[in-house]
């Protein structure tokens, strides 16, 4: 307890006195070698940041030095960890776990501060953060993967960072290149851009799983971690297994995987090998060990090692690496510098931060964002809405409209907001407003969040994409002309998806007056003869020539319903106006009349006449 104390000490100090640097050699300072004596002027204080040596005032502190530094630093708080009495507090092991932690950040910080600065860089040493989004090509982009990567993007884009993304096509099985296309497309579609990947490269490629582990990444991993007798050969079967567990599940107790392999001679190994019996490899796990990790979305998380189930694979027999051995060594040789990733993920992170101890590997930093439920808090499925992003487009939902709802399934910035540009996501967005507790996804609140964005659809734009759903539905012929740009237009208001377009007008231009007047909503004027009056009045003004500038005078329909008020004795508003709709469009609501009408004004020969 006492060095964990003093060594955080030094820390800080280090820290106080105002750069990554000092901070770092205050952690390493007494492993420093006898050479870099000068670099502690007379009379520090014991635990105080070493100065930066200045030229020509001796030994110079060589990135050699600190490297080796580290190195003994790590070393003496691994040996300090293994000697521990069983009986030190939980809060001291928790500080050395801290230190651990430390100790990576000083890694990081030492291989940051020392390599060339890349545009975009402070003069300070500051690295921007590197994120990924790594989707396993064995289907479709969905909801819930495009939100992580929609997360993903918008806090490194909005602080200058970079998005990496990795395709994990391990699953040799079913993985397939017309899936992974699938994804890219739909991210595409949402506007999340990629600064490296399988389709455009980069300095820390392979990007794709299955090319890394043909160029041997994977293997020389392995090969450190059987060096430093981190894992072992297992030759457990799946039946030996099995009676493990039912064996614990007999004795009412946790099942803990116990492989005697762990413990077997190297002659033992080498009978089973001799016999060509298939093995996987699995980590150690060591006993006892608090593992505590910051969670930028959840807070502090603590776990036991012992907490894990024993002993895990992270190599399969078939030399496949598994999921939380590939995910270390891709984050760290790809210099991933947060992680965040759906609440699911949560109990991989103790045992991927035991891999990334074993290897010596700085740890990056975990938020693990709140998972996304149905309605009735249940697990999302294909019935609540949980389809894949390229159905919500062939839906009409906009890719903007689709980012906005995304944003807002775990995360607000902290006002009663709800419609957002992508511009304006990018502003707002911090990590730190990050809900802990489930979203509920809700498609008729999705659609309400569309329809906002369709509105916001300039009027090329509408005409564009709502005249191209009109000639899907065989209204029009070609999207475009002033038919289409008005329709497109009206439209716009009416509607939560593109694909409602053209149902929403053929509601609007049919005229079922037939229907209209069996129907509830028009009882009430039948019955008082308030239709049968307006009627009467319409084929006047008709008569009369005053309906005649219909589509080109916009105050024709005040005009007609002022005169349709004189001749019913001075009627108003409801009374006036319900019986007027009723009659002219068959329908108790819809469109602005003067706009309807001059919309059917417009219709030319690139209108089918079975509509009209």
């Amino acid at each position: 307890p006492i060095f964990c104390v003093l060594s955080h000490l030094r820390w800080c100090v280090g820290a106080l006195l105002g750069s990554p640097r000092s901070a770092m050699l205050a952690f390493v300072s007494p492993h420093l070698p006898v050479a870099a004596a000068p670099l502690v002027p007379a009379g520090t204080a014991a635990g105080s940041a070493r100065p930066a040596q200045q030229p020509g005032s001796g030994s110079q502190l060589s990135p050699a030095m600190i490297a080796t530094a580290l190195a003994a630093a790590g070393a003496g708080l691994r040996q300090r960890r293994r000697s521990l009495p069983a009986s030190l507090c939980g809060h001291a092991l928790r500080q050395q776990h801290h230190q651990a932690r430390l100790l990576a950040t000083a890694r990081r910080s030492f291989d940051v501060l020392d390599a060339p600065q890349v545009e975009g860089e402070q003069a300070t040493g500051s690295v921007r953060p590197r994120v990924r989004f790594a989707p396993s090509p064995t289907g479709v982009l969905h909801v819930g993967g495009a939100r992580t990567a929609l997360f993903n993007w918008l806090f490194a884009k909005s602080q200058g960072g970079e998005m990496i993304l990795r395709v994990e096509d391990t699953d040799m099985a079913r993985s397939t290149a017309d899936s992974e296309a699938a994804i890219l497309e739909g991210l595409k579609w949402c506007g999340i851009t990629w600064d490296e990947g399988p389709d455009c490269g980069g300095p820390v490629g392979p990007y794709r799983q299955s090319e890394r582990m043909d160029a041997g990444i994977y293997k020389e991993q392995l090969e450190k971690l059987i060096a430093r007798n981190k894992v072992y050969k297992c030759f457990l079967t799946s039946e030996d297994l099995d009676a493990m567990r039912a064996e614990a599940e007999k004795n009412e107790q946790a099942f803990v995987v116990d492989s005697p392999w762990a413990r077997a001679t190297a002659a033992e190994v080498q009978e089973m090998l001799g016999k060509g019996t298939p093995f996987v490899y699995r980590f150690r796990v060591p006993q006892d060990q608090e593992m505590v990790v910051n969670d930028l979305v959840l807070g502090e998380v603590e776990w036991n090692s012992d907490d894990l189930g024993g002993d895990f694979v992270i190599v399969r027999n078939t030399g496949v690496p598994m999921y939380n051995f590939g995910v270390v060594v891709d984050d760290a040789q790809m210099g991933i510098t947060h992680v965040f990733r759906a609440q699911e993920h949560l109990m991989n992170t103790p045992r991927q931060i035991l891999i990334y101890e074993a290897l010596d590997l700085p740890i990056p930093e975990f938020g693990h964002m709140p998972l996304i439920l149905a309605p009735d808090r249940s697990k999302l499925s294909k019935r609540h809405g949980a389809v894949s992003v390229s159905d919500y487009q062939k839906q009409g939902y906009l890719a903007s409209g689709m980012v906005n709802y995304l944003s807002q399934l775990g995360w607000n910035d902290g006002t009663n907001k709800e419609i957002y540009t992508v511009e304006e996501l990018l502003e707002s967005f911090k990590m730190e407003r990050m809900s802990k507790v489930a979203a509920i996804f809700d498609k008729d609140k999705f659609k309400w969040v569309n329809g906002h964005h369709v509105r916001l659809l300039d009027d090329d734009k509408a005409t564009e994409m709502i005249g191209a759903e009109l000639v899907k539905a065989g209204i029009v012929k070609e999207a475009s002309g002033p038919f289409v740009r008005r329709a497109s237009t009206l439209l716009r208001e009416r509607v939560g998806t593109l694909a409602e377009a053209a149902s929403e007008l053929r509601s609007i231009m049919g005229y079922k007056f037939d229907d209209m007047l069996a129907s509830p909503e028009s009882k009430e004027w039948v019955d008082s003869g308030a239709i049968k009056e307006t009627a009467a009045c319409i084929l006047k003004a008709k008569a009369d020539g005053a309906l005649d500038a219909i589509g080109s005078d916009p105050d024709v329909f005040k005009k007609l319903a002022k005169f349709i008020g004189e001749e019913r004795g001075g009627v108003k508003k409801k009374a006036l106006l319900a019986p007027l709709r009723l009659c002219l469009t068959a329908c108790d609501h819809g469109p602005d009349m003067a706009i309807f009408f001059e919309m059917l004004a417009l219709a030319d020969d690139n209108v089918f006449l079975e509509v009209l």
